[in-house]
């Protein structure tokens, strides 16, 4: 299982902290404020693009799992640190504009994402979900967007990712009504990837974790570009050209020839990113 996460020494204030490293190549992220179920706050988001700066400068980091401390992965924003009821949309605007670069952050990191959802997972919180490459979601986990019964248009990408995440009538049936959804919906509607029992859960995220982290990187960073070229609707011309000059590069690599020599001796390839 992955180990606790506990801020880091000498700082009380830490609400995000990256784990001493679970296993080898693999980072952890931790919503650390579970007497609030983790609700994102202005701080909280700065926080995050922080610890997303250090993993993305770190070399060694080859994979991420995200989750929340406590009984929520997220409950949604903190509306009291957004300023719900702000009379002034020009100032809010940029607001906001800081605070959700924290989302396209963690969607933009190069190496593989995971998100291990221990419980609800609303508005905000479906959004960072929504971010990582994968989720995995204990069996009593719930997700929500249900921004318009409080009075809001969604955010954070909720519209654009949910979309392309579940198709246009799941997205709809999601942001119209807003009502949670539970984890098996979540299952078979395709937001979720895995969905494993609560005390399995950081387990599993953690197997995913260090099975991608045993990738060679190179050909994952690639990947992710194809895939959000594909989600982007880039045509089929431009995704094709990319995807040759990305295999091209690829099977003139170590560790394609490593791939292969494996494959034929029945055993595991050891990559190295050459």
């Amino acid at each position: 299982m992955l180990p606790s996460v506990t801020p880091k020494a000498g700082d009380s204030s830490a609400q995000l902290v990256i784990s001493s490293r679970p296993a080898p190549g693999v980072s952890q992220i931790s919503l650390n404020q579970p007497e609030r179920r983790n609700a994102l706050s202005e701080e909280m988001a700065k926080e995050l693009r922080r610890a997303l700066a250090e993993v993305a400068a770190d070399p060694s980091a080859r994979a991420l799992v995200v989750s929340g401390a406590g009984p929520a992965f997220c409950a949604g924003a903190d509306l009291g640190s957004l300023g719900a009821g702000a009379s002034n949309p020009a100032a809010k605007r940029q607001e906001l504009r800081d605070y959700y670069r924290a989302f396209l952050d963690l969607r933009d990191l190069v190496i593989p994402t995971i998100a291990a959802v221990n419980g609800p997972a609303i508005g905000a919180g479906l959004n960072l979900a929504l971010c990582c490459d994968l989720r995995v979601l204990a069996e009593d986990a719930r997700m929500a967007a249900p921004f318009v019964n409080l009075g809001i248009h969604p955010g954070g990408g909720a519209t654009w990712m949910l979309t392309r995440t579940v198709g246009a009538a799941a997205a709809r049936e999601m942001l119209l009504l807003g009502q949670p959804i539970k984890a098996e919906r979540a299952l078979q509607i395709g937001l979720a990837n895995r969905v494993v029992p609560a005390l399995k859960l950081q387990e599993a995220a953690l197997e995913w974790a260090v099975s991608l982290a045993a990738l060679p990187l190179p050909v994952l960073r690639n990947l992710k570009r194809t895939l959000a070229m594909a989600e982007a609707g880039e045509s089929l011309e431009a995704v094709l050209a990319f995807e040759t000059e990305a295999q091209a590069e690829a099977l003139a690599s170590e560790d394609a020839r490593e791939g292969w020599v494996a494959l034929r001796e029945h055993r595991k390839p050891e990559f190295h990113d050459r």
